[in-house]
């Protein structure tokens, strides 16, 4: 998906499962690692990344809509750098999201 550089596991076979861990690059943003801390196997999964003064969380859940499905992404940014971070990284971040869930809805419909 053109909203990741790579994602590469860093832990057992890549799969998705509490635990897993990944290091993920995004085009325009900084490297990191992410950890899978809830999952709702075929349904919703959360990872999250921690870095010097600032833990983001991006959340994925899907939900049937209308005899379909609905994806939410959710992103959010705690800790003493968070409002930083958003305001250096938040336009980028939420265009990568916009996209990545544009490429799914696409990718849906054709299926």
């Amino acid at each position: 998906m053109e909203t990741f550089t790579s994602i590469t596991p860093l832990s057992g076979d890549g799969g998705l499962r509490l635990g897993a861990q990944f290091a993920v690059r995004q085009p325009g943003l900084p490297a990191a690692t992410y950890e899978v801390t809830e999952l709702d196997e075929g349904r919703a999964f959360t990872w999250t990344a921690r870095a010097a003064g600032v833990t983001t969380r991006a959340t994925h859940v899907i939900t049937e809509a209308g005899g379909g499905c609905r994806l939410d992404l959710t992103i959010a940014w705690a800790g003493p750098l968070a409002r930083l971070v958003a305001l250096l990284l938040g336009r980028r971040t939420r265009a990568l999201i916009a996209y990545e869930a544009q490429t799914f809805a696409r990718l849906a419909a054709s299926a």
